[in-house]
């Protein structure tokens, strides 16, 4: 179990309200097992370039001995990597939450290509995205054999890394128990904290959902949304949605994200975006990589980036036709292109295309990561349009982010009717996101694994 020291500076800085948080050790255990039990917290508050988080927190108990993360007067959820909370981001985006997604790892040994995979990732992250991204996530099955060794490999790559790290355990992860898990990554099983106006939940799902943990995320989700908060759910795999379908559809949940699958895919239902990120470990498709999502004043966007060249360019809003989930984000009048942009050496010059035509310069808002132009669609006729941005680094090397939006003078359009879940609502092929459409939403693993980076 770890703990924190006092005046750690994540929580002397970061953190401004907290609800509750709650774990079990195995979450097979229902009745008579070791729980966490939930803990009073003191509110402290703070704002960096204008943009607050607040975190949820309890006492963790494992093994049935009872440890409390705590610093100072406050207390909160303890990310994998607890030294790189000195180095949250610096530029903090108003409005705009983001987060990576690193991929199952599936580590055997550290001579293996995942292992220098993951490492390489960490490198970039720090070199590129610490600045512009609010957390990190690990979806689960992070040891491939769930041994000490490989989880002290997985430890010494995210003690290097300058951003938070929130971990869930995959199936991979509770062979045997979570032991090694709490001992080296997260000490509880699932949490959560709220950062601006979003509300972010870690869930165990892998052995189900136990009646303590899914008593806690109903209580938990339900504060959420009372606080006006829209929720993400992060689980291993989203073929567990059916299960939590009931406070998905309350509770204002407008994403999951998982990993399990080997191959990347977004569904969506018209209530909730589900994403699935490639495994970093194991590979079905692609080369490896990792996601980057944004919400931005409620608007979902997801990108796959390779290991490769700099910059990168998101688009965050407006929505992205393929995951509009409220008639509210269909253009009307006029809409602001708004992108997010990572590279260590800066950005030049950033340029909108609607449908191809001029390139309308963008502009830098204030000394944040993101750039904006005006849109104005009185201009076009209803239907779908393209837009596309354009940004050129400091070094010379350019990139680009396209989507399709959906413009509608009457501020309204007709939404077809979706069963609930990702099953059957898969968005497709989309290789500008990195979507090859391999793959439909599946539950479980794809039939054929194609190229495997474990031994």
């Amino acid at each position: 179990m770890k703990k924190l020291k006092d005046g750690n500076s994540l929580y002397n800085h970061l953190i401004v309200s907290f609800d509750n948080i709650k774990g079990d050790t195995d979450p097979k255990i229902k009745t008579g097992g070791s729980r966490m039990k939930p803990k009073a917290m003191c509110p402290l508050a703070f704002v960096v370039v204008a943009a607050a988080m607040f975190v949820t927190s309890t006492s963790a108990q494992t093994a049935g001995t009872a440890q409390t993360v705590q610093t100072s007067n406050s207390s909160g959820p303890t990310p994998v990597n607890p030294g790189a909370l000195s180095a949250t981001t610096t530029v903090l985006n108003p409005g705009v939450v983001t987060w990576v997604h690193f991929g199952d790892l599936n580590i055997t040994t550290g001579d293996q290509q995942n292992y220098a995979d993951f490492k390489e990732i960490i490198k970039v992250t720090n070199q590129y995205l610490k600045n512009g991204v609010n957390f990190a996530l690990l979806p689960g099955d992070n040891a491939y054999n769930h041994t000490e060794s490989a989880y002290q490999l997985i430890k010494q790559a995210t003690d290097q890394l300058q951003v938070p790290l929130y971990a869930i355990p995959g199936e991979r992860d509770h062979k045997g128990g979570t032991t090694l898990y709490n001992q080296y990554l997260e000490p509880v099983n699932y949490q959560s904290f709220t950062a601006d106006k979003y509300h972010f939940v870690f869930l165990d799902v892998m052995s189900g959902i136990s009646d303590a943990q899914n008593s806690w995320l109903t209580n938990d989700l339900d504060k959420a949304v009372k606080a006006g908060l829209k929720s993400v759910i992060f689980m291993h795999s989203y073929a567990q949605t059916s299960e939590l379908k009931d406070v998905i559809q309350r509770d204002s949940v407008i994403m999951v994200d998982a990993g399990h699958t080997h191959y990347n895919e977004i569904a969506n239902d018209g209530n909730t975006i589900y994403a699935a990120t490639r495994s970093t470990g194991e590979v079905s498709e692609g080369p490896v990589g990792y996601s980057i999502i944004n919400i931005d004043n409620g608007v979902v966007s997801w990108k796959f980036k390779t290991l490769g060249s700099w910059p990168f360019v998101m688009i965050t809003s407006p929505t992205d036709k393929l995951l509009m989930i409220d008639s509210s984000q269909i253009v009307k009048d006029t809409a602001d292109i708004r992108v997010k942009v990572w590279d260590d050496k800066g950005i030049v010059s950033a340029t909108m295309q609607i449908d191809g035509g001029l390139a309308v310069p963008m502009d830098r808002i204030g000394e944040t990561q993101m750039w904006s132009a005006r849109f104005d669609a009185t201009k076009v006729s209803d239907g779908d349009h393209k837009v596309s941005v354009n940004v050129t680094g400091v070094g010379g090397n350019t990139d680009q982010d396209v989507i399709t939006v959906m413009v509608n003078h009457s501020g309204s359009a007709p939404q077809v009717k979706r069963p609930f879940g990702p099953e059957g609502n898969s968005v497709g092929s989309y290789t500008e996101k990195g979507l090859l459409g391999t793959h439909t939403t599946k539950s479980g693993f794809p039939d054929k694994v194609g190229k495997s980076r474990k031994p």
